[in-house]
Parts: C-alpha cells; sequence; structure tokens
C-alpha cells in the first residue's frame, strides 16, 4: 500500500555488511520509524565489492553477502518486523571477469556465442587488427613487455583453457585448443597417452568457429584426457613468440590499460573498462537478466526497484514498461535532472532516487547575498578561475578526447556514412565531422534526450547546444553542425533511417557519460567557488534557489511524483549531508572566510614546494578543512583528507589524473596536508570560523531534516545520516556505521519520542548536540506513520511579513481537513534581526488548535503565526495533534492563543 511509505533507509551492502548485518538493525530502524529499507544491488557481483554495481550474475543473490537463503531469511524476518524492501538493480551494465560465465562464453566463441547479442560491442571496428575480436584493456604495460616478463600465462580449469593475467581470466578459442595439446605430442612420444592426445587435438582441429555445440561435446573429451596429461608442466612451455601466436587465434586481443579511451570496441559504464554494457533494448536479453529480478518482485516484502543509471540505456521508455510487465510496482529512476528539467511524462515511474531534491533543500538555505563576496574571495586566491560554464565545456572535450575518445570517433564514423550517403552532405570531411560533434556533445545542458518520444523537447534542447556549440566554433563550418543535428533528429531520406536511429540511439547513449564525467568528475574538481554546490545534479554556477522556485518544485512533486525519494545523502554523494551544510554556513559568514583564506595562505606559504600544490587545489582543501575542523580528530582527519585530496586531484586532471599519474604531484600534495593540519598556527587560524560554521551548519542541518520529512515526497535516509553526516566522497562515505550506539541512543529517547519533553529539546539544540537531528528525525516518523494521508495531501506555500520572506521557509500540507504547518529559519548568522514574524493563515486555517509536534505545546492562532510565540524556530505544528501530545485537561490550561 503506497500509504504506508513512510521513509526509506538505505543500506550499503558489502561483505562486511551482509543479509545477517542486516537483521542485526532491524529492531533499530522500526524504532526509527523507517518503513522501508532501500538496499544496494543484491545480484552475484565481483569478490570484495564495496558497492555492488559491478554485477556479474543478474539471476544470483551474491554468495558474500548470504546468498539467496540469506535473503529469503532477511526478507522473512524484515516483513514479520513490518519492512517491505526497495532494491537497487543494475541494468545497464555488467562486470567482466572469471565469474561472468556469459562473458566468458564470449570470449570463447566471440560472435558464434549465443551471448554475444547481450553485449554492447562492435565486431567490425575501423581497426583491422581488431575485427571480429575484443579489445582487452586489462594490462598493466604494454602487451609485450607483459608477455615477454612472463606475467601472461595459461591455465586449464574444467574442460577449458584459459590465459591468465594475474587474477584475471579470459577464456581461449575452443579452435585454439589443438595448437596447446599438439605443443604436448613430443614429450608424451612412444606412451600410451600419445594416441589419445593427438585424437583429441585432431578433433579440436577439425573444428569449426561456428561450431560451438560440437566444442562443448569435446569437453568431457578433455576432461578425461586430464587425467592422463600433466596440464601444470605442460602449458609453462607456451611462452613467448609462441604464446603470441596462440593469443592471435582468440576472439579477443589483450592491451595495455591505457589503449581503452582510443580503440575500445564495446559500450562500458562511463570509462570503467571492466564494467561492459548491456544491450536491453534486444527482448532475450532483458527477460534473460530479470529472470530473478522477475521472481523476487512476486514476493511479498518487496515494494518496487530503483533502477541504476537509467540514462544509460538504449530506449529507458521501453525499458521502463518491460519493467512494470515483469511485475514492478513501484519504480524510482537514478536520474539526474537539469535546472528546468522534467523526467519524460511516459515514464511508469514514481520519481527519482532525490538528487533534485538534494540540490533545493541546500540552495533554499544558502544565502544569496554571500554570492558577490565569497565568489571574490575566490577569484582573488585562484587567479586564473574560469566562469564555470567554460569549465564545463573544457572538460567535456577533454574526456572526449583521451577515455572516451574512442566512443566518440566510433560515432563521428558513423555520421560520416551517412553524411556519403547524400551527394549533398557528402563533402564534409570525417574531422569536421568529429569536431562539430565533440562541440555539440559538450553543449548539452543535460545528460540526454530520449528520441523518438517527445520530438518537440528534444528538437529544442538540440538545437539550443548547437547553437551554442557554434558560438564557441566561429571558425567552423556552419552547415556540418546543421547537418549533425538534423542527423540526430531524424530529418534524414527514408532509406537512412534505419541506420540513422541506431545512430541517434547510440549518441544519447554517448551524451550521458560525457556528463557525467565532464561534469561531476572533473569539472566539479576544478571549479572551487563555493564546493557545497558541487554536489551530484548541483549547479555550481547556481548560487542557492530562490524561494518561489522551492516552493514551484514541491507544488509539481505533491502533484506529479508524491512518492519521490527525497534524499540528503546517498552512496554517491560529493559530500555528507552535514559537511555540505556546514560548507553552505560560509554564506553567513562571508568577510570572515575571506579573513580565514588569508591567514591560511600565509600557513600553506611555509609549506609550498615548485610542485605546489595549485592554488585551485588549496582553495578545495582549505574549504574542508574549515568544514571538518571543529572537534575533529587530527590524525584522522589528517589521513581523511590526504586520501580525498587525492582523489580530487586526480579527477580534476589538471596537475595529476587516473591516466597520467604525476608521483611527484602527488607525493608532494600529501605532505602539503599532513603538515598544515600540524602546523601549529592552523588551529589558531581556523579556530573562529570551524566554530562558527559548526554551529551554523547545526542549524542549518536541523531545517534540512524538518524540510525532508514534511515535503512532498518520501525521506530517504542514507545510513548513519540520522546522527550526523560529516562524509566526503566515496570511499569515505562507505566507512562503517556505528549502528550500536544509534541503537542505544534512540532507546534512551524513546519515551521523549512518544511523549515530547520541551526542555530536553531545547537543551539539545542550545549544545549543538547531534542527538537533535536523531530525535527531530525520530519524533517525525512516528508522526508521519500515524497521519500518513495528509503527507501526500496537498503543498501551500504561506506568505509572511517583508522580513520574515527573507529568513524563513514555511509551508502547509493539508487532506480534508487535516493540516500541517511548517516553519523553519535559514541564515542562521542573522537570525537575532529576524526571530520574530508574522505567517499569514489562510482562511482554512485561522481559529483553528494546533499542537508542535515536537515539543508538545499547543497552541491556538486566529489570523497569523507569530514565531516569536513558537517553542523552537523549528516547527511542525499539527492541527489534530491533541492525543500525541498532553492529557486533555493539561492541552487546555496551556493553550496559547495568538
Amino acid at each position: 500500500n503506497p500509504r504506508l511509505m513512510i521513509a526509506t533507509y538505505r543500506l550499503q551492502l558489502q561483505p562486511d555488511f551482509d543479509f545477517a548485518a542486516v537483521e542485526s538493525v532491524l529492531p533499530y530502524l522500526r524504532d526509527l520509524g523507517v518503513s522501508h529499507i532501500y538496499l544496494s544491488p543484491v545480484n552475484e557481483a565481483r569478490i570484495g565489492s564495496t558497492h555492488g554495481y559491478d554485477v556479474i550474475d543478474h539471476n544470483e543473490i551474491r554468495k558474500e553477502l548470504g546468498g539467496r537463503e540469506g535473503f529469503d531469511r532477511m526478507l522473512e524476518k524484515a516483513r514479520n518486523e513490518g519492512f517491505e524492501f526497495i532494491i537497487d538493480f543494475v541494468p545497464n551494465h555488467a562486470g567482466v571477469g572469471p565469474r561472468n560465465v556469459y562473458w566468458q562464453d564470449v570470449l570463447a566463441y566471440g560472435p558464434h556465442s549465443p551471448f554475444a547479442r547481450f553485449f554492447d560491442i562492435d565486431w567490425k571496428p575501423l581497426k583491422p587488427e581488431l575485427q571480429g575480436k575484443i579489445l582487452l584493456p586489462f594490462l598493466g604495460d604494454t602487451y609485450g613487455e607483459c608477455l615477454e616478463r612472463g606475467e601472461i600465462t595459461l591455465s586449464y580449469d574444467d574442460g577449458r583453457f584459459f590465459a591468465n593475467y594475474f587474477d584475471n581470466k579470459y577464456a581461449l578459442s575452443p579452435c585454439s585448443y589443438a595448437t596447446i595439446l599438439e605443443s604436448a605430442l613430443p614429450r608424451y612420444e612412444r606412451t600410451e597417452q600419445y594416441w589419445t592426445l593427438r585424437d583429441v587435438a585432431e578433433s579440436y582441429r577439425k573444428l569449426q568457429p561456428d561450431e560451438r555445440e560440437k566444442a562443448e561435446a569435446l569437453r568431457p573429451r578433455l576432461l578425461v584426457l586430464r587425467n592422463q596429461i600433466d596440464f601444470a608442466s605442460l602449458l609453462p612451455s607456451l611462452q613467448g613468440e609462441g604464446l603470441h601466436e596462440l593469443l592471435e587465434e582468440q576472439y579477443w586481443r589483450l592491451s595495455f590499460w591505457k589503449t581503452a579511451g582510443s580503440e575500445i570496441n564495446y559500450r562500458r559504464f562511463f570509462d570503467i573498462n571492466g564494467l561492459v554494457g548491456l544491450r536491453m533494448e534486444d527482448a532475450q536479453v532483458f527477460w534473460d537478466a530479470h529472470r530473478l529480478m522477475g521472481e523476487l518482485l512476486a514476493q511479498q516484502g518487496i515494494t518496487g526497484l530503483r533502477v541504476d543509471h537509467i540514462d544509460g540505456l538504449f530506449d529507458p521508455h521501453r525499458y521502463l514498461g518491460a519493467l512494470r510487465d515483469l511485475g514492478a510496482r513501484h519504480i524510482w529512476v537514478e536520474k539526474i535532472l537539469a535546472p528546468g528539467e522534467i523526467l519524460p511524462e511516459g515514464w511508469p515511474v514514481e520519481g527519482t532516487s532525490g538528487y533534485e531534491f538534494l540540490n533545493d533543500v541546500m540552495g533554499v538555505l544558502l544565502n544569496p547575498a554571500a554570492e558577490i563576496p565569497l565568489d571574490r574571495t575566490y577569484r582573488r586566491f585562484v587567479t586564473d578561475a574560469e566562469g564555470y560554464d567554460d569549465v564545463v565545456y573544457a572538460a567535456k572535450l577533454d574526456v572526449m578526447s583521451t577515455s572516451l575518445s574512442s566512443e566518440l570517433f566510433r560515432l563521428s564514423y558513423e555520421l560520416d556514412r551517412i553524411s556519403e550517403a547524400d551527394y549533398r552532405t557528402r563533402d564534409f570531411t570525417l574531422e569536421a565531422l568529429r569536431n562539430a560533434l565533440s562541440a555539440i556533445v559538450a553543449s548539452f545542458d543535460r545528460y540526454r534526450t530520449y528520441l523518438p518520444y517527445d520530438p518537440e523537447s528534444a528538437r529544442e534542447v538540440v538545437q539550443h547546444a548547437v547553437h551554442r556549440a557554434m558560438q564557441r566554433n566561429h571558425v567552423d563550418e556552419p552547415t556540418v553542425y546543421e547537418f549533425a543535428s538534423r542527423v540526430i533528429m531524424g530529418d534524414v531520406r527514408d532509406d537512412l533511417q534505419p541506420i540513422r536511429q541506431l545512430w541517434t540511439g547510440r549518441f544519447q547513449q554517448f551524451t550521458a557519460p560525457v556528463a557525467a564525467k565532464g561534469t561531476e568528475d572533473t569539472a566539479f574538481y576544478r571549479y572551487y567557488r563555493l564546493t557545497a554546490l558541487n554536489e551530484v545534479g548541483g549547479e555550481p554556477s547556481r548560487f542557492g534557489v530562490p524561494m518561489q522556485a522551492f516552493h514551484s518544485h514541491n507544488r509539481f512533486r505533491a502533484i506529479r511524483y508524491p512518492r519521490n525519494l527525497l534524499a540528503t545523502a546517498t552512496h554517491d554523494h560529493k559530500r555528507g549531508e552535514d559537511t555540505r551544510m556546514r560548507l553552505i554556513a560560509l554564506g553567513e559568514v562571508p568577510e570572515l572566510w575571506d579573513r580565514t583564506v588569508a591567514d591560511l595562505t600565509k600557513i600553506a606559504e611555509r609549506h609550498l614546494t615548485d610542485r605546489g600544490p595549485s592554488r585551485a587545489d588549496q582553495y578545495l582543501f582549505f574549504q574542508t578543512l574549515a568544514a571538518l575542523w571543529h572537534n575533529a580528530d587530527r590524525d584522522e582527519l589528517s589521513e581523511r583528507l590526504a586520501a580525498y585530496m587525492l582523489k580530487a586531484t586526480r579527477e580534476s586532471k589538471e596537475e595529476t589524473s587516473w591516466l597520467n599519474l604525476d608521483n611527484a604531484y602527488e607525493t608532494n600534495l600529501q605532505t602539503f596536508v599532513r603538515n598544515v593540519i600540524e602546523d601549529p598556527q592552523t588551529d589558531e587560524a581556523l579556530s573562529e570560523i570551524a566554530h562558527l560554521l559548526a554551529r551554523y551548519g547545526f542549524f542549518n542541518t536541523l531545517s534540512q531534516v524538518v524540510i525532508k520529512i514534511t515535503a512532498p515526497g518520501v525521506p530517504d535516509i542514507y545510513q548513519g545520516s540520522e546522527m550526523g553526516d560529516l562524509s566526503l566522497v566515496d570511499p569515505d562515505n562507505r566507512r562503517p556505521v556505528a549502528f550500536e550506539r544509534n541503537a542505544r541512543l534512540l532507546k534512551e529517547m524513546k519515551d521523549l519520542v512518544a511523549q515530547p519533553d520541551e526542555k530536553y529539546l531545547h537543551r539539545l539544540i542550545t549544545e549543538g548536540d547531534a542527538r537533535a537531528k536523531l530525535y527531530l528525525t525520530a519524533r517525525m516518523l512516528h508522526y508521519r506513520k500515524h497521519h500518513p494521508q495528509v503527507f501526500e495531501g496537498s503543498y501551500r506555500a504561506l506568505e509572511t511579513d517583508e522580513e520574515g520572506t527573507c529568513h524563513w521557509v514555511t509551508y502547509s500540507r493539508e487532506h480534508e481537513g487535516e493540516a500541517l504547518l511548517v516553519a523553519v529559519p535559514r541564515f542562521p548568522g542573522t537570525w537575532d534581526q529576524h526571530r520574530e514574524v508574522r505567517i499569514a493563515l489562510p482562511p482554512e486555517l485561522q481559529g483553528r488548535q494546533w499542537m508542535d509536534v515536537f515539543t508538545g505545546r499547543p497552541y491556538r492562532f486566529d489570523r497569523f503565526v507569530e514565531t516569536g510565540a513558537l517553542s523552537t524556530p523549528w516547527s511542525v505544528l499539527a492541527s489534530d495533534a491533541v492525543t500525541l501530545a498532553q492529557p486533555a485537561e493539561a492541552t487546555a490550561r496551556r493553550t496559547i492563543r495568538r
């Protein structure tokens, strides 16, 4: 029943936190008040995976988590506790490796494998040497060096031969087995085994590439032969030139991992070589990959799915329709929406996983008055800082010219083939088309379009991108851009439509990874005006969200997506929700921040060398250090920030990168981070601002919690964030959660959750105690459980007097007479001047009895709510909450009339 969706709780499964561990936290989650547990992928993944997105078998429950038996036991126990599950599912890609049976079959039989259609492989790439082969860019050095050092070896396992490179295994083609077996004949000459060995070798020599069934029928003979032949001593004899000739017979080609960007011929998840794209647009692939999920969805206790990376699919519309047919009652999509973008109307989904809400609530709490002074401080320190749009454009071009250049070249070549088919366009050169295509993709203002659906909207997006691209490239021939635009939109001859449709689909699959790698994983690590805004789904050039836009977005969710997830932290976030709340508090103290940067600059100068770090890297470090400094363990902070800054600089790809490490710069950077943290003057420079950021950030956090649990949608809590989340990007945000501590603290306040104590809450807020966040969360979730309908009701922005418009977020939720009135403050640096404002009540809410959900205090308001009379600045007033607070006679005595 959708009405019972009180809140979801995201758990990140891994070998150290398996299905049994989920069982152990069920009592705590029940007491907290959540209704649904939102699990990371449960399918079989690579051994040791800490995230589960490298799925190797979609139809097996991961053994490291407890397997099917452990899953069923967890499910039954959770059902008994009243929980249901949302499962994270990964349809776009699969992890390659020894344990992916389908992948190994494709390596063995190439395009003749029945599983070749499962993977998005280009069997006819332009490079002649790769025709009919898969490039496998997994070597740590060049192929020749690895071969000559003896790092590539052969092995036998269960009737099959493999090439090995450390822990990786690559299935050999059975057509090449004869070469291995014949190399053993001289050793067994004049023995009984000789004739058997020769007979088996001859049988494999006669194999044709497309005779898979015959090859599998020969396997038992190889199993018998294994008892007569010592393969362990035989296989090492094939080395050097002989091994190279054997490897040349395969349907794959091993190469240095750095060749992937230019020559890889299978679609990947972004630029990760170990994750191969799946062809979910193929009905057979869909149904095969969803056999287990269809079975799970039929079980009681599985509410629905969260679909990972929906934009990677060839046809998201058709895929989501097939999921509905499979039995998915409720579907959420991981989708990053650009400003002004909404989900396609045809998608049968409950909404997104909540990135847009994360940025909405952060934006509305950020003080817009600080934009100019914070921008001035940034540009004064990072003197060569470019505008955000320019940074994004350059970053997208960078990833297309390096890690994603192979995909770009394939698209460009296929576009060239289309141009050659028409005498009016055949003069466009391949280079011109590639340049135009890269400029258009770099100018896209969103992840992708969804042609052939909603063509008018797509045309507007494409034309805008083409216009921006042409503005940046005045020397290019404009007709090339116009031609590319026409092909994207399908304005070509009828006989070219089949290849054009395929090309447009691939084009749309390409713009998404370019946006992700270019924006989130590059530009976000180059542009540091206010790092809180560099968040998944964010737009760092947009300094805050206007109140009117915030209310408009909430009204839209209330009407169209009332069960959209409301996330403020995720497994993918760049900074934890409380880290962000501290960082946006820089907007309360911009002048102090400017002085702090000056002080930190003097300290930093003592630890700089001729290798930097760069001014941009220093500025990122300064902000992060200020946000985390208050009451932090210095040794732990030093290790965390050294690891964080190393990842950040590699992602920026300016001083060092994952592809081309600069060891000297990286060593110097980590030494710099540790030295500044240990410098005795650092505490003096940071003490004032760190204290204020912690204090103001705490207030921002309380406002964020109240909004999240009362706004339209379903609040989603990332594991452990209910007690504070000062994490950074992964893997920092996947550290173990102190569930036992949280359960103990919640148990201590159990009576208060049921029967509020105003003095207790005042004390927690005054002391900046993290338990205040836990209390507000638990109390509000318990209220949602007993009054679910009002949270699916209407949303109305409430007006305040002129002072309050700027400093308070106020709205109501209403359903058939029941109402909630929400009032939370923002901009804590100027609260003292704006604590008392008046909130105008609409006629339907005037003259009512109200009860403060957090404190139990009753009120009566006629036309206005005066915030100065409220128990705390964070108020959720319920119009019929008497039964949750004091006995009736006490209520009557304490009623305050306004």
